[in-house]
């Protein structure tokens, strides 16, 4: 026997969808940021706030990459999926900080603000991104009948 498939549009991969929300605002403000730095702060803040932001998006696209690859699978591969990348993430952040930490030839203040500015654009448009896509988090009830039957109570009488 084969089953009924139910009508409607294709469920989207909610990672893909924000990976493509986030795109735009980043290909906005990135050049901002950069330029906000390189005239503040001279040539070494903006090649600073450059490498920052390439870090800052190169981390979390990969996040939502990793993420989107991992989602096939059954729920309790996903959540050990979701804490690897979790897990992975804070672990590069943690060598890349340690790493640029003694730097002299880095500036330190716009580095770090524009990391903070992109972590900041990037999370806003990825949770705008999943409300919009009004994911369900509950099984869509079965197909109801048109009419109630009479030995059936009403819905409208149980509330």
């Amino acid at each position: 026997m084969t089953q009924a498939q139910a009508s409607g549009p294709a469920p989207v991969p909610p990672f893909a969808a924000m990976l493509r929300a986030t795109v735009i605002p980043m290909v906005a403000t990135v050049p901002v940021i950069v330029a906000v730095f390189w005239i503040t702060r001279q040539t070494r803040g903006g090649l600073a706030a450059l490498l920052g932001v390439s870090i800052a998006v190169v981390f979390f696209a990969s996040g939502l990459y990793v993420m989107g690859r991992v989602t096939n699978a059954n729920p309790l591969s996903v959540l050990a999926g979701a804490l690897a990348v979790y897990l992975a993430q804070v672990i590069f952040l943690g060598v890349v900080i340690f790493t640029f930490s003694g730097a002299d030839w880095l500036d330190g203040k716009a580095f770090g603000l524009s990391v903070l500015a992109v972590a900041l654009i990037w999370q806003m448009c990825q949770v705008v991104a999943f409300m919009r896509l009004r994911q369900p988090v509950y099984d869509e009830p079965a197909d109801q009948p048109v009419a109630n039957r009479a030995d059936e109570p009403s819905q409208r009488s149980l509330l």
